[in-house]
């Protein structure tokens, strides 16, 4: 097996270990959950559905009326009051922490890897 393979074979097992971790599975039931809750996600659509509108009128140089803005900032307000949107939030923010870990740990390696006089044949 050659470096490069051996790579993505390690990366493939990482994956698998990250899928495992309790980050992982606190996100994964927190997004259910939000799927699940019929209302919530009526909210987040139009909650998107307002931003892609904000967005286009910006992009077009227009000035979004005021009512448009007020409907945003409703429908924002409604969503970060929502119990499952905050544990969303708050499982993601743990999961990328996990992620930022392990991605400093790769960097360590990498840096090692550097440093060693050791030749790994390609």
């Amino acid at each position: 097996m050659d470096t490069r393979e051996l790579i993505f074979e390690k990366a493939e097992d990482l994956g698998r270990m990250i899928s495992q971790m309790p980050e992982y599975a606190y996100l994964q039931a927190a997004h259910r959950e939000i799927a699940d809750d019929r209302e919530a996600t009526e909210t987040l659509n139009q909650l998107r559905e307002l931003q892609d509108q904000l967005l286009a009128m910006v992009q077009r140089g227009e000035e979004p009326s005021k009512e448009l803005g007020e409907q945003y900032e409703t429908f924002q307000d409604q969503v970060q009051q929502s119990p499952r949107y905050q544990a969303l939030i708050s499982s993601q923010a743990n999961f990328d922490k996990l992620m930022e870990k392990i991605h400093r740990s790769i960097g360590q390696g990498i840096k090692k890897g550097e440093e060693s006089r050791i030749i790994i044949p390609t």
